[in-house]
């Protein structure tokens, strides 16, 4: 019985944070980290690519890991398209 009752709250609790989290997107709030680089230089970290400069300076001279510098060059090529 103790059971049935904790898996109708545990029902309830989510139930409540999906609407939580529903009514907070129609406010317009962000979810997730933010990013570490703005459009400007999202904008120079792919033009500097494109010169051929190397990831692994990327990296060190934006501060951010391997995966954000491709992340940043993945969106540069689907704007263009």
């Amino acid at each position: 019985m103790l059971g049935a009752i904790a898996q109708f709250e545990t029902e309830l609790r989510a139930e409540r944070q999906m609407d939580g989290i529903q009514k907070a997107k129609e406010r317009g709030v962000r979810f997730g980290k933010k990013k570490k680089l703005n459009l400007e230089q999202a904008a120079e970290l792919q033009n500097r690519r494109k010169e051929g400069v190397l990831i692994k300076t990327l990296m060190k001279d934006y501060g951010i890991s391997k995966a954000s510098v491709y992340r940043y060059l993945k969106t540069s090529n689907n704007a263009e398209e």
